[in-house]
């Protein structure tokens, strides 16, 4: 089977939709079939090369920030590997100004629209060189969905009777912090978002929650062809338990949080908050408690993140060493969502490091409890508004 993968987030990007298309591919190669991915492109990456099995090409920019990286370099930059966890300067506060004021305010459908061109007209030139049989665009960032609804109406897509899926890792229109100006563009968001989910010949989402919102968002004809496909497990290297050390002072009690903050959605308050009420009971913990952050830290949680003295920031990390860090953590965090149709795709990583995990709920239907049903491991807190 020849298959081309659309997605604008691919390694060695680290991000969750970006494991997940890279996983598939790289699975689906090994399994005999051709499979080629169309993605953005990166400074470190050729525009076209062979990597484990799977034809990459990169095409356009799938961000500013990417292009500025390209041209002017991305050492310890937003977004990679290493990039040291600091308060932002003058420069990252002004860019972080104008992309906020004036860039947010205009893009469209998101800020991945750079890449919908170059990506686009090189779509095209595969599918006029090469006869796949499946084609797969994957989102967040919506615009890989417009660009397989492009392709779709194409006369070579058509007479090819190629399978179009539409991967979707997070819906567009309905999120509870607009992804564009909704003013602007709310209408126009949810149709595109409609048409896709109606045009596609098949649709994933990650939870039956998500699948439920889009029913009574946009009725029964655009879940029709869509079926769950939940985060998928990548391979946990076999590490040997982290021991105590016999008579000697009790090791420190290591809790782990793995992903990023994204306000509104997921904000680390709560949890912060109970952080100080436990050691205002417990003051011995103060010595023995700490509490990594593996991911990305945005601007408007640094201060009140590395305030508390419990608190290591990390930053983004390779998937190895991530893998490492959670096997050595005694209890793994999970600070969820305030939207009810979400799951994180580190859940099923915390269910096979096979740990105890402090889950911060703060929905009534929450997806991370149902994913995980009576798992003795999972503590389930709710948190009151």
């Amino acid at each position: 089977m020849k298959i081309l993968i659309v997605t604008a987030w691919y390694h060695p990007f680290i991000h969750p939709r970006a494991h997940r298309s890279t996983a598939l591919a790289e699975y689906w190669a090994a399994m005999g079939h051709e499979v080629h991915v169309l993605t953005a492109r990166h400074r470190d990456c050729a525009d076209e090369a062979m990597t484990n099995g799977v034809r990459v090409y990169r095409a356009g920019f799938d961000s500013l920030k990417e292009v500025a990286y390209f041209y002017f370099g991305s050492k310890n930059a937003r977004g990679r590997i290493g990039a040291e966890v600091r308060k932002p300067g003058f420069f990252a506060r002004l860019t972080a100004w104008i992309y906020n004021v004036l860039w947010k305010k205009i893009y469209f459908p998101d800020d991945a629209c750079l890449w919908y061109f170059p990506a686009k007209n090189k779509a095209r030139q595969l599918l006029e060189r090469e006869k796949f049989d499946a084609l797969i665009t994957v989102s967040l960032p919506f615009t890989g969905h417009l660009i397989g609804l492009r392709l779709r109406n194409l006369k070579d897509f058509v007479n090819l009777r190629s399978i179009w899926l539409a991967d979707v890792g997070d819906p567009f229109s309905i999120q509870a912090k607009p992804l564009n100006n909704s003013f602007l563009y709310g209408k126009i968001s949810r149709r595109l978002e409609r048409k896709v989910l109606e045009n596609a010949d098949a649709v994933t989402v990650t939870t039956a929650f998500t699948l439920q919102k889009y029913r009574e968002q946009f009725g029964e004809k655009a879940v029709r062809k869509m079926v769950v496909v939940p985060p998928l497990l990548h391979p946990v290297p076999s590490l040997a338990r982290r021991q105590s050390p016999i008579g000697q002072r009790p090791p420190a009690i290591k809790i782990g949080y793995f992903g990023a903050l994204y306000a509104p959605v997921r904000t680390p308050d709560a949890f912060l908050d109970l952080l100080e009420k436990s050691f205002a009971l417990r003051p011995e913990l103060r010595e023995r408690l700490e509490v990594h952050f593996y991911g990305e830290i945005f601007p408007e949680f640094f201060e009140k993140l590395s305030a508390q003295p419990a608190v290591r920031l990390h930053g983004l990390r390779s998937r190895e060493e991530v893998q490492k860090a959670m096997h050595d953590m005694d209890i793994l965090l999970n600070i969820g969502n305030s939207t009810d149709f979400q799951l994180p795709s580190k859940a099923v990583e915390y269910l096979a490091a096979g740990k105890p995990i402090l889950n911060l709920s703060y929905v009534e239907r929450d997806p991370f409890v149902a994913f995980f049903e009576d798992n003795a491991l999972v503590f389930n807190l709710k948190v009151e508004k």
